[in-house]
């Protein structure tokens, strides 16, 4: 039979595993549970930084985006700026040089009856000639001007077509009926030159948008 001593030790011995085994089973758990916080914390600072991350790419990609559009509207200005310098160089030497165009027209005989055809068509449509025509013409002009107007402006019993000599007149013809008056001069052609660059200017963009698509 086991004595008292023995008894006690037992039970002690008993106790001391049993406080070992709580204890070693509240440091797992212990230990577990910081484990987790810590992979809790790793996780959510690594998501975080995901963000942080993410947005620094897009607040990145914004400012190249934003430096990209400014530079590429900075080379457009530049480019609109060149071609309109182009455009105007290219309208100011048409501009010079219509005069002499239309003075060589003019010696051409397909391009003289079209000149004074339109001319006429012009001064039927817009003229009251109830008391006729006179029509001014440069003493030099080819014999065939008289007939093309002629035979334009007089419809039997149409109203009388005179002509009057005008000394230096140069290329082309007036169509005078009462006040009001066709100028069809190179000069008289010239005068609205705010339409006739606008009309240039849409040719010439034309020009330019068809050798961009050749």
């Amino acid at each position: 039979m086991s004595t008292p001593e023995g008894i006690v030790q037992a039970q002690t011995e008993a106790l001391l595993r049993r406080v070992a085994r709580e204890q070693e089973s509240r440091c797992r758990r212990a230990l577990d549970a910081a484990q987790d916080q810590a992979r809790s914390i790793v996780a959510r600072a690594w998501e975080e930084a995901r963000t942080r991350l993410r947005q620094a790419v897009d607040e990145e990609r914004r400012a190249v985006e934003k430096a990209l559009g400014d530079r590429r509207a900075a080379l457009e200005t530049v480019a609109r700026q060149r071609d309109q310098a182009v455009l105007r160089e290219l309208m100011d030497e048409a501009w010079r040089d219509l005069p002499g165009t239309l003075v060589s027209s003019w010696q051409h005989d397909d391009a003289r009856r079209e000149w004074c055809a339109a001319a006429c068509a012009v001064a039927v449509r817009a003229l009251q000639a109830d008391q006729g025509y006179t029509v001014e013409i440069d003493a030099t002009v080819p014999d065939d001007v008289r007939r093309i107007v002629g035979e334009a402006l007089q419809h039997l019993p149409g109203p009388e077509v005179r002509f009057r000599e005008v000394p230096s007149l140069g290329a082309g013809l007036r169509i005078h009926a009462g006040r009001a008056c066709v100028d069809a001069t190179v000069g008289g052609l010239l005068a609205s030159r705010e339409r006739i660059e606008s009309e240039l200017l849409a040719e010439l963009e034309r020009l330019t948008e068809r050798r961009k698509d050749e």
